[in-house]
Parts: structure tokens; sequence; C-alpha cells
């Protein structure tokens, strides 16, 4: 188990306190967009499944006896599609807060939207550090590890295992890449490390292809890749580096690292020896087989999700978030204002979740948004992910 220090946001009061917005009684609305379309829609899971999550918890009740409707709109992973879609859940549907929207891109354009608008920005899909600021963005709070926790986490493990390697970077070419990759470099300089970044490759994600940058990095001779993308090009890279018999020390981030969706795609026999980390339970690992809280997601997705993948990690993932909003929503009591939301958003202490290893928990406070805060680093045998020593 990895436990990396960092240091702590100091800010004034935030902002969240000056002002209330009240919400309808009888219905929560929290507010979504997915990519329901588009060339991510392989992350669309997180948003089916919390969607049924939500119908299971008004069958049993609701909230503190409010219903609560996720309404969850396709942005097609189009930054413009995300700005009209929000605006629309906010403007026409008065939702109370934004829920686990998707994608790096998608949440920083409606950012400073949300927070000039005082809307809670909630456990957003995505990793920036941006997404953890509460001096300069109050209403947001991140629902993942952020890029910088888990850039660092593989800088120190290259630095101990290769520690004079030469690194080539893959990186999409938007905040998620280029923020993973600064973070990464700035953890090696702190290390005082010998591993140098010999080569960077960016693609868009429009690209049809990035095989000619895999090639290129290859070239290198490179001992490390850095695959720092997203689903589809994942799935490229994995079968570009078994084609060209290049046999680096391969790491994928925790957005790509899905054994149903990504490696099974890609090829299980082209990914033995990958390294990633998470902080999760591996969905269809058996080693969770006898988790009361697994085989309860387990329960849940076969009475409620019978057509969905139970060793897709999305879907415990997202039902996980849920079940975060859930109790951050149940300690609003009945004060359901903006104010209260965020109050008890960044007063959470050790929170355990469904999916989360045990040891790892949810914690925040006004000055430090960062939900999540340890990782497991692990290798893939072939069939599941392995944890590390």
């Amino acid at each position: 188990m990895l436990q990396l220090a960092m240091a702590p946001l100091v800010c004034a009061g935030p902002a969240w306190g000056q002002q209330a917005v009240r919400q309808f009684k009888g219905e929560i609305r929290l507010g979504q967009t997915m990519p329901y379309s588009g060339p991510l829609s392989a992350l669309s899971p997180v948003g089916k499944v919390q969607s049924r999550y939500f119908t299971m918890l008004n069958e049993a009740g609701g909230v503190n006896g409010r219903s609560v409707r996720l309404i969850s709109l396709d942005d097609n992973y189009n930054p413009a599609k995300a700005v009209e879609q929000t605006r629309n859940l906010v403007e026409r549907e008065r939702v109370l807060a934004m829920f686990s929207s998707m994608g790096t891109a998608q949440n920083a354009a409606v950012q400073k939207y949300l927070n000039s608008r005082k809307i809670p920005q909630l456990f957003v899909y995505a990793g920036s550090d941006r997404f953890a600021d509460p001096q300069n963005y109050p209403y947001t709070l991140p629902g993942l590890p952020t890029f910088s926790l888990e850039a660092s986490a593989y800088a120190e493990y290259v630095h101990r295992v290769k520690p004079a390697a030469k690194v080539a970077v893959l990186y999409q070419n938007d905040d998620f890449g280029k923020e993973y990759l600064a973070a990464f470099k700035e953890r090696l300089r702190q290390l005082g490390s010998k591993v140098a970044v010999a080569a960077v490759a960016a693609y868009e994600v429009t690209a049809p292809t990035i095989e000619s940058q895999v090639i290129s990095l290859a070239a290198s001779k490179a001992d490390v890749f850095m695959n720092v993308t997203t689903p589809k090009f994942t799935i490229q890279a994995i079968r570009k580096v078994s084609d060209l018999g290049w046999q680096p020390l391969h790491i994928l981030p925790i957005a790509s690292n899905f054994i149903p969706t990504v490696l099974r795609v890609a090829g299980l026999e082209k990914c033995i020896g990958l390294v990633s980390s998470t902080p999760s339970k591996t969905a269809g690992d058996p080693e969770w087989e006898d988790d009361a809280e697994y085989r309860k997601w387990l329960a849940f997705m076969k009475k409620y999700y019978p057509e969905g993948d139970t060793t897709e990690q999305l879907n415990f993932a997202g039902y996980s978030m849920a079940v975060l909003m859930t109790e951050v929503l149940r300690r609003c009591g009945d004060d359901l204002t903006s104010a209260r939301i965020m109050k008890e958003a960044t007063s959470l202490q050790e929170v355990a979740l469904p999916h989360l290893i045990p040891g790892i928990t949810v914690s925040t406070s006004a000055t430090n948004y960062q939900t999540i805060r340890q990782l497991r680093l692990q290798r893939f045998d072939g069939k599941l992910w392995v944890p590390l020593a």
C-alpha cells in the first residue's frame, strides 16, 4: 500500500458559507454529463450504474424521506457539449448539485460557471488537481485520486526498481495528459532521481490512431513506457507495443486499467506484466468474493442492472460514488442548501466506501479536498491485477 504525503492547500474560509440555494422539497435533483456517445463512450457505465443505484435508493424510501433524481445527459465527451448540457441542468432542471460528471476537460469547462453560481460540483469523475483546489474552486471536489498522487506513485516506483531508466511517455494533449506528465517529472525532480524522460509524444483525443507515436517512442529504446492514455488509445498502444516486440516496463493510469473494456479487448496475453495502481477492490477478482460490501454490490447488480458487467470496474466505482453522494445528502438532513451540502462534503472523516480496499477511506476538510490519498500498486498476470509487494 502506498500513501503519499501531500501538503494541504491553505486558504481562507471557503466561499460556500456565503450563500444558500434552496431545493424543491420532496425531490432532490442531481445533474450529470456523461459520454454516452463519442470517442470515450466506454466510460459511460458510470452514469448507467448510478442511475440504477438511485432507483434502488428511491424504492427504499430515498434520503430523509426525499427521492433522488439523477438527470444524466450525453455530452459526447465534448467540452462544448458539456457546457451546454450543464447550463441546461442548472438553469432549466434546477439541479441542486452536479454529481460525478465524466472527464477532465468537460468538468474544467464548467468549473468556473458552477462555482460562480455556487452550485456544488461533487465527486468529479476526473483526477486533475484543479478539482481539489478549495481556494480557487470551493464548490468542486474530485471523486478520483488526483493525477499528482498517481503520477507521483509511478515516479517513486520507477525510481526504486529502475533507478537509471529511460522513460518514454505517450500522453493525451489536454489537461489530463499534460498535468500527469508534469507531475511525473516533478516527483522525479524532488527525488533527485537519475531516471530520465527520454522521449514524449502527444495525441489528440479525436485522432483515429496513435500507432505512429508508439513507433516513434519505441525507437527511443526506452525501458519504461508511461502510457498516459484513455481507453481507446490504451488498447491501440498495448497492441502496437506487442507487435513491435518492445518490452519496456509498461505503466497504465487508473483511468485505463479496466480488464473487460480495455485489457481483454487489447488481448490479455499482450497485457501480462502491465503495472498500474488502484485504491479499489477489483471487480471480478476472487480476492473479494467473501467481502460483505462486494457481495452487496453483486446483489444490487443482479436485481437492478442485470445487463451490467460485474467484471467492469466502472460499475463498482460508480456505484460506490453514489453511496458517497447519498451519505452527504443524509448528513444534510432537511437543510438542503448548497452551503450545507458543501459543509458536509468537506468534513468527511475516514468514510469507508464499498469499492475501496480496506484501510483506504475518504477524508476531506475545508482546506484539503483530496478525497482519496492512498493507492496500491499492482501488476497484471494475464488474468487479474495482483498487488505488488
